[in-house]
């Protein structure tokens, strides 16, 4: 009866342990980096549209225009995200209050350099402008600190999904306890047999099966758990990150160009649907890490029919040999 318990134990263990590592992922991790990546495609975004403008003579009429402020409020909406799922800490909280106030300051140089244009001075107002890439683009700027956040919640989510509950060493211990606990069985089994001339023990042979397709199940699904979130990290998440970049590398492209006014790419701004299109995968395979197919119950309830069976059978035997 011990054994089944340190079988139960060891095997509630490693599952709720998976579990927290998914949920880790599913609520905070990957929400967070795809959020992060998102403000900064958004802001590179933001960029591209001002320049655009400016150099179109747009902004005389409408400054940097609609899709500016609808990147603004983008990269604005994702940091907030950020801000509610609080996965960095103290220390992820004062970076994001630094990267906040650094988009207050970008916005400012804008608006700046957009008065100035309307005013005429377009010298000054290109100056503006350009001041206010260098904010965004610079070596210590704004996308520089939102990529920290971004690889931050990229880190969290690789040690997740490389968390020991995934190990060979957790699964392995849980299938051996398993293994001995049947071979325990198997081994009253035939002993009884011999001393009480009984060929079948019907309690522990039924607590024998239970007990092995109960191990099967459990092993199964810890695989079948972690080759989902094995997925999610390596395959799913990278697929929204390149939709992100390529985003990011177009805007930036289009920025540098138009800077040193030359012609550049007229792409319609950040594509959120591309985005979304991207994250359902990832959604997917998350909630498919997430989904245990009853085990977390089925776990406790087996374990005590196998150990219930196993004293039945014991019982039985013994209650002959008292007669």
């Amino acid at each position: 009866m011990g054994l089944a318990l340190v079988f139960w134990l060891a095997a509630t263990s490693v599952l709720l342990g998976g579990q927290d590592a998914v949920g880790s992922v599913e609520d905070k991790g990957a929400p967070a980096y795809i959020s992060a990546r998102t403000a900064h495609a958004a802001l590179s975004d933001a960029d591209r549209a001002a320049w655009r403008s400016f150099r179109s003579g747009a902004a005389q009429l409408i400054g940097p225009g609609q899709e500016f402020r609808d990147d603004l409020t983008t990269a604005a909406d994702n940091l907030a995200h950020i801000a509610e799922l609080d996965a960095g800490g103290a220390a992820g909280r004062d970076l994001l209050r630094a990267v906040n106030a650094q988009v207050v300051t970008y916005q400012g140089l804008v608006e700046q350099a957009d008065a100035a244009y309307r005013e005429g001075l377009e010298p000054l107002g290109f100056a503006y402008l350009t001041y206010a890439s260098d904010l965004l683009h610079g070596q210590d700027g704004l996308l520089k600190g939102i990529d920290e956040i971004a690889e931050r919640d990229r880190r969290s989510v690789h040690e997740e999904r490389h968390s020991a509950w995934f190990g060979a060493a957790a699964v392995s211990v849980t299938a051996a306890i398993g293994v001995v606990l049947l071979a325990v069985l198997v081994y009253v089994q035939v002993s009884m047999a011999r001393r009480f001339r009984r060929l079948v023990n019907p309690p522990l042979l039924a607590a024998s099966v239970v007990l092995a397709g109960l191990l099967v199940w459990t092993l199964v699904v810890f695989a079948q758990v972690g080759d989902a979130l094995a997925e999610a990290h390596d395959r799913e998440l990278p697929g929204v990150d390149r939709v992100l970049q390529s985003q990011i590398g177009t805007a930036d492209a289009g920025s540098r160009a138009l800077r040193v006014n030359r012609p550049a790419d007229q792409g319609g701004g950040l594509d959120v649907v591309a985005v979304d299109a991207a994250q359902r995968p990832l959604d997917a395979r998350l909630a498919a890490a997430g989904d245990t197919e009853g085990l977390m119950a089925g776990l406790p309830l087996l374990t005590l029919a196998v150990a219930g069976l196993a004293a039945g059978g014991v019982w039985l035997r013994l209650r002959e040999f008292w007669r």
